[in-house]
């Protein structure tokens, strides 16, 4: 019970002790009020974009920002992935594959139970991964996860269950690491998934409804990591704007924010009431476009879109040399796997001869489509707008409301300013760039990658599988419809009296778990 209700329980106590003290007179003992009566702790957190009346608790159709932070509040899965990007165990305690990577066990944590008393088990496991791979699900995450046959996923007791794949992946317990994979409670109706799920994460859903713009979470009393969470209630707020964002940290009104600008990152640092929380994450910024659509349909002009850019003005003026640089490949320089290359160096005269040779000899007209909802996008697109200029490359901007940028206009606009959460290298290849990927965002479809990706998953020998993975790297990298020049470290900050918290380089993966407010 909280809010006004405790307040007047609170009142209540307050009197009838104080009453009671009067009346034994000078011996009394000294006032106390109970414990059960006592503020609630209140974590309150500021959401980087606004998910209006499309937001879900559903882990299988989360796609925002969001939604990831409600889902890591209420729900729990087998596989997290640490800050290398390892497989690590959370409702899982180990796993264990057969000789040739196509059947994989997990054991399961004993004593765990969902948030209704449920304890959680194999059944759980099975139903959720079933669920998830059901084409009436329609969930965006099953393409990634087309190597596993739901038809034998098993129970093979309680605390076990097994996975049979269709093809070998070796890498198969850090492919399940993803958005989309927290377990549910079997049992619980579809109809209530996407606004009151029943997990078994540290806080229980109070009150969820798409629209609003503040959700509420309790602690989860029963919650199976002794002395976890350390606050009582959570609230999620849906703040789009960064500048509204760091107005709000800086008065006070929430605890805890991420996505963050650079230049909001240096007027917090000058607040004592602040602390500013950052890692190096293989975060991507991108300028997308569809490789299947003119002008963007031939290569020559895709690669001249890339050899405009000054990578180091973008990492300066965007990033404020907050980030790396990249080169045109998703899979960052640190990252297992990950194809080490010499950026493409700038080359005004080389873009414009591509040109040429694909029929522009005058250059090219374009329109970028950029918003606010992603901080460095509106930079990234007008210090990109005044370097292709100089090829040619002319290059219309429009700004496109915060609100529903990833639904009216990603995916559905030829040419888009996107971004993709830190990810492992094969899930960074994979998710945007598969032939068969539901977020296939550039439309670039390339069967020698496609078989790359797949043989990679499949070879139990690391240096053939690095091999092959960098194979896919560099046929995306020369061919592929993506411009990306920068990896953004992660950014943040929480009040002064706000510990516990660190930013996973995994963007949708967020733990408030340990946050204690001082």
């Amino acid at each position: 019970m909280y809010g006004k209700d405790i307040l007047r329980i609170s009142r209540r106590a307050l009197l009838a002790t104080t009453g009671a003290a009067l009346a034994a007179g000078p011996l009394a003992t000294a006032l106390h009020v109970p414990k059960a009566f006592a503020q609630p702790k209140t974590l309150r957190i500021a959401a980087g974009e606004a998910d209006g009346a499309t937001g879900t608790l559903d882990p299988a159709l989360s796609t925002a920002d969001p939604d990831a932070a409600r889902i890591n509040l209420v729900f729990e899965r087998l596989v997290v992935l640490d800050d290398t990007f390892s497989a690590a165990p959370q409702l899982a305690t180990s796993w264990e594959s057969n000789a040739t990577g196509d059947e994989w066990t997990f054991k399961l944590q004993e004593g765990v139970k969902f948030h209704d008393g449920e304890p959680f088990s194999a059944k759980h496991v099975v139903y959720t991964f079933k669920r998830l791979l059901d084409p009436k699900t329609a969930s965006p995450g099953a393409s990634s996860m087309a190597a596993i046959d739901p038809a034998a996923i098993t129970a093979v007791d309680d605390l076990t269950v097994r996975f049979k794949l269709k093809a070998a992946t070796v890498e198969f317990p850090a492919l399940i690491a993803n958005r989309f994979t927290y377990i549910l409670r079997e049992g619980q109706p579809e109809s209530e998934l996407r606004t009151s799920g029943i997990g078994t994460g540290p806080f229980k859903v109070q009150k969820f409804v798409p629209g609003d713009d503040v959700s509420t979470y309790v602690k989860n009393e029963s919650y199976w990591r002794a002395g976890l969470p350390k606050v009582d209630v959570v609230e999620l707020r849906a703040i789009p704007e960064e500048s509204a964002r760091i107005a709000a940290i800086q008065s006070g009104q929430i605890d805890l924010c991420w996505d963050l600008g650079r230049a909001g990152v240096e007027e917090l640092q000058k607040n004592p009431d602040v602390k500013v929380v950052t890692t190096r994450a293989p975060f991507v910024l991108t300028l997308s476009c569809w490789a299947d659509t003119p002008p963007f349909d031939d290569v020559r002009v895709r690669q001249a879109m890339k050899y405009v850019v000054d990578r180091e003005q973008m990492l300066q003026l965007v990033l404020r040399g907050l980030g790396n640089i990249g080169d045109d490949n998703p899979v960052a320089p640190w990252v297992q796997y990950a194809l080490k290359t010499e950026p493409r160096a700038r080359d005004v005269e080389k873009a414009k001869a591509l040109l040429a040779e694909a029929g522009h000899p005058d250059g090219i007209d374009v329109e970028l489509f950029t918003s606010e909802t992603t901080p460095g996008f509106i930079e990234m697109a007008t210090l990109y707008q005044a370097m292709a200029s100089e090829a040619g490359i002319r290059v219309k901007l429009t700004k496109a409301p915060s609100s529903d940028y990833w639904s009216a206009v990603w995916l559905k606009q030829p040419f888009v300013c996107s971004s993709w959460s830190g990810r492992g290298a094969d899930d960074a290849l994979a998710a945007p760039y598969l032939s068969t990927s539901d977020w296939n965002e550039t439309h670039w479809k390339r069967p020698e990658f496609d078989a790359f990706i797949t043989e990679a998953r499949a070879t139990t020998d690391v240096a053939k599988r690095t091999e092959l993975y960098q194979k896919a790297q560099q046929l995306l990298r020369d061919d592929g419809g993506a411009i990306i020049s920068v990896f953004p470290d992660a950014l943040g900050a929480v009040r002064a009296n706000v510990s516990g918290w660190k930013l996973h380089p995994q963007q949708s993966t967020k733990d408030f778990s340990e946050v204690s407010i001082g």
